[in-house]
């Protein structure tokens, strides 16, 4: 069953999508889209999908999209808003949840699970941890997209570098309590590999173990060498699904495949078991 919830903070009404199962259960999963833009087609379809297994599924608008009122901050205010929706599943009848966050969005999940502090565990789907370089990778790729940018962030980097130290969810990812599921794609044109080893070593830091594992599109060990940024990563194969990963697919661009989903499916549903 489909419906929505309606909450607000700071005066700024903000929507977000529920997938219900069919009987009772007190586990939740809440699905953060990335991008500028409303929830899409495939986060609609992930958030059935998990309702059909037996949970309960969210997807936020984040403000500024959709159907929630407010102005588009990037990983700031989104998060805080996300991390106010989690303090209230409670009033739904929900005791474990976890989050999955896609691009823009897992940035936006991990800061919220952090500031909330009470999550399962949290996906994070090749997401971005600097994004003053991904503004040095627009400057020669898209340089269109760079007006959009200085709308969402207050300026450009050299502009206001405190704009775009606070959007970084890496002070966040040393506070995170929760286990850490880091996908990245080796090719991704906007999000270098080397972000997510940069995650990594914050989790290290902070004293939790990650597991580093590298696939083929299919979801097969990838046995090529690894080259480039890609090489940071230190294969050592699966660990405990209660602990850090890091899962590279290194020939993959800024895309969700099958083997993907299917890989943040079975965290989520063993860390709210």
């Amino acid at each position: 069953m489909e419906e929505g919830v309606v909450y607000g903070r700071e005066g700024v009404s903000l929507f977000a999508q529920v997938c219900s199962p069919q009987g009772a259960t007190d586990r939740a999963v809440i699905l953060v889209p990335g991008g500028f833009g409303p929830p899409t087609l495939d986060m609609e379809k992930r958030c059935r999908l998990y309702a059909e297994k037996g949970v309960v599924a969210l997807v936020p608008h984040l403000r500024g999209r959709g159907k929630s009122e407010g102005k588009v901050t990037g990983c700031l205010k989104e998060a805080e808003d996300v991390a106010l929706m989690a303090r209230l599943l409670p009033q739904m009848g929900i005791r474990r949840h976890a989050y999955a966050g896609y691009s823009l969005g897992a940035c936006v999940a991990l800061k919220a699970a952090a500031l909330e502090g009470r999550a399962r565990g949290v996906a994070f789907v090749i997401g971005p941890v600097d994004f003053a370089e991904q503004v040095e990778i627009l400057r020669k790729a898209r340089p269109d997209a760079l007006k959009r940018w200085r709308e969402v962030f207050g300026g450009l980097p050299e502009e206001c570098p405190a704009c775009y130290a606070r959007q970084s969810p890496l002070p966040h990812a040393a506070r995170l309590g929760a286990p850490l599921l880091i996908l990245q794609a080796g090719n991704d044109p906007l999000i270098p590999s080397t972000q997510a080893c940069r995650l990594r070593d914050v989790r290290e830091e902070a004293g939790r173990k990650v597991h580093q594992v590298a696939l083929t599109r299919e979801g097969k060990p990838w046995t090529e060498p690894l080259t480039k940024g890609r090489a940071c990563l230190r294969p050592t194969g699966f660990g405990p699904l209660g602990e850090d990963h890091l899962v590279l697919f290194p020939d993959l661009h800024h895309a969700v495949i099958p083997a993907m989903e299917a890989l943040v499916e079975r965290f989520v549903l063993a860390w709210l078991r």
